[in-house]
């Protein structure tokens, strides 16, 4: 009997169903690429690579915000691709320490679309793609911010306290570590 789940946990009775799912996401992702690359185009904000064309489900993504707080800043993430795409959402790392409301100092982000369970409406689906990732990580440096659902809670509480305070410290996080 198929059970979700436990594939998520790394139990797979069907040896074969690993193959298959890793056959299904990187025709997926072969797609994808194509939209990724006419959307890389014609902006200045985002920079994706694929650091080996035979993982296909490990890409560099680099973020510059052209306004804004963090104006001048190269935020670096990692996100792969579980073979369980596009039932489950990447799992994507931010690289480059930033002051951040949702991004906390290890590097775990607080995105809807990165989340696998949402009670929004903006929680992971089967009908997202990589594209809507990278447009919702780049809007995380402008419009996207939100300092009511904070993952960085220190950060979200300095921007109501100070916000001035905060802007210094993104600021600072941005020349010691961009």
């Amino acid at each position: 009997m198929f059970n979700l789940q436990n594939r998520i946990n790394g139990n797979d009775d069907d040896r074969h169903y690993l193959e298959t799912r890793i056959a299904v996401r990187d025709k997926l992702l072969a797609q994808e690429m194509k939209d990724l690359e006419s959307s890389l185009r014609n902006q200045r904000l985002w920079n994706l690579q694929v650091p080996s064309t035979s993982k296909l489900h490990e890409l560099d993504l680099t973020v510059t915000p052209q306004e804004g707080i963090y104006k001048g800043g190269v935020f670096r993430f990692k996100i792969t691709v579980p073979p369980e795409y596009n039932n489950m959402p990447p799992i994507v790392k931010c690289l480059t320490k930033v002051w951040h409301p949702n991004i906390n100092e290890d590097g775990s982000i607080c995105l809807s679309i990165l989340r696998q369970n949402s009670l929004d409406q903006f929680g992971w689906r089967p009908t997202r793609n990589l594209l809507e990732v990278v447009h919702g990580l780049v809007a995380l440096f402008t419009d996207l911010i939100d300092f009511d659902d904070a993952l960085n809670i220190q950060a979200a509480q300095q921007w109501t306290q100070n916000r001035e305070a905060f802007k210094h410290r993104a600021r600072e996080y941005i020349q010691r570590y961009c």
